[in-house]
């Protein structure tokens, strides 16, 4: 994993893609469910936390 802050997202979704990987090693065919895409994305989420800059609190407006 890198450790250039830049690359925080898909460091955070290789790290889950590993984990759900050794969830499914059984090599057989796998369903995920709404439910569980939901704690998939989540666990993106905390690996995020906290949230990435917004572009707009990076850059200095001198409008108002």
């Amino acid at each position: 994993m890198s450790s250039d802050p830049n690359y925080r997202v898909a460091d955070a979704m290789r790290k889950v893609a590993l984990r759900l990987d050794e969830a499914c090693e059984s090599g057989e065919v796998t369903c995920i469910y709404a439910n569980q895409l939901a704690e998939i994305l989540l666990s993106i989420a905390e690996e995020l936390d906290p949230p990435l800059p917004n572009r707009d609190q990076t850059t200095t407006t001198t409008e108002r």
